[in-house]
C-alpha cells in the first residue's frame, strides 16, 4: 500500500505553503517547468527547497495550527497492521514535515517513510533522493512502485498530484483525491482509478480484494 503525504494523508501541502510563506515566488515557475516535462521531479524539487532558508522548526511552528490529517487515515493504519500489509509513505514532500504529523498518533511505529532526506543549509535545504532501482523510471516514485511489482506484491496507491501519476499508473490499483491534479490526469488519460476524499474508501477497497 503506497500514500503520497502531501495534499493525500494531509489535506494541504506543507511543501507548498512552507514556500509560500518562506521561500522565493520563483517556486512556482519551477512547478510550472516540472508540469511541461523541462525537468525531472527530483530536479524542480532540488531548487524548489533550495529556495527556503528557514530552519526546520520554524516550517513545523508554522505549519502545526492548520495542518489536517484526512480523515479515516488512522483506520488505513489499523487495517494494513491487522492484515500485515506494508504501508509506505512515497512522497517528495519534506522528511521532517512527514514524520512531525505521523508520529502524532504513533503512526510511524508502523509506517514506512520513502521520501528525499533534507539537509538545512545557509543555502537552502539540500535533498538526497532514493536511488532508482530501474532506470525506465520516471521518478522515484513509480520505479518504487514498479520494484515491489517486478517482487509480486500487489500495488494499490493513493496520490493527489502532478508528480504522482507515472505511480498511479504503474500501480494496480489507483486512487486520486477528489479534485485533485492526478484526478484531472487519470481522467484526461483514460487512467482507471477510484476517486476519494475520505481513506474509509480505500479501506473499503481493501476489504473487498
Amino acid at each position: 500500500m503506497f500514500v503520497d503525504f502531501d495534499g493525500t494523508i494531509v489535506i494541504q501541502d506543507t511543501a507548498q505553503i512552507a514556500l509560500n510563506r518562506f521561500g522565493d515566488p520563483g517556486w512556482v515557475r519551477i512547478e510550472q517547468a516540472f508540469e511541461r516535462g523541462e525537468m525531472t521531479f527530483e530536479e524542480s524539487l532540488r531548487r524548489e527547497y533550495a529556495m527556503l532558508k528557514v530552519p526546520q522548526e520554524l516550517i513545523i511552528k508554522e505549519l502545526s495550527s492548520f495542518v489536517e490529517i484526512r480523515p479515516n487515515f488512522g483506520r488505513l493504519v489499523n487495517y494494513c497492521k491487522r492484515q500485515s500489509v506494508p504501508l509506505i509513505v512515497l512522497s517528495g514532500g519534506f522528511d521532517f514535515c512527514i514524520r512531525h504529523f505521523l508520529n502524532q498518533d504513533g503512526w510511524l511505529d508502523f509506517v514506512e517513510i520513502y521520501s528525499p532526506t533534507s539537509r538545512h543549509t545557509e543555502n537552502g535545504y539540500v535533498v538526497t533522493f532514493p536511488q532508482k532501482l530501474a532506470p525506465v523510471s520516471t521518478n522515484f516514485k513509480d520505479d518504487l512502485v514498479r520494484h515491489e511489482r517486478k517482487n509480486g506484491t500487489k500495488a494499490y496507491f493513493v496520490g493527489n498530484g502532478f508528480g504522482d501519476f507515472s505511480a498511479a499508473e504503474e500501480s494496480d490499483v489507483a486512487f486520486a483525491i477528489k479534485g485533485s491534479r492526478l484526478a484531472d490526469l487519470c481522467r484526461e488519460r483514460s487512467l482507471p482509478h477510484t476517486e476519494i476524499d475520505d481513506f474509509c474508501e480505500v479501506v473499503d477497497v481493501l476489504g473487498e480484494a
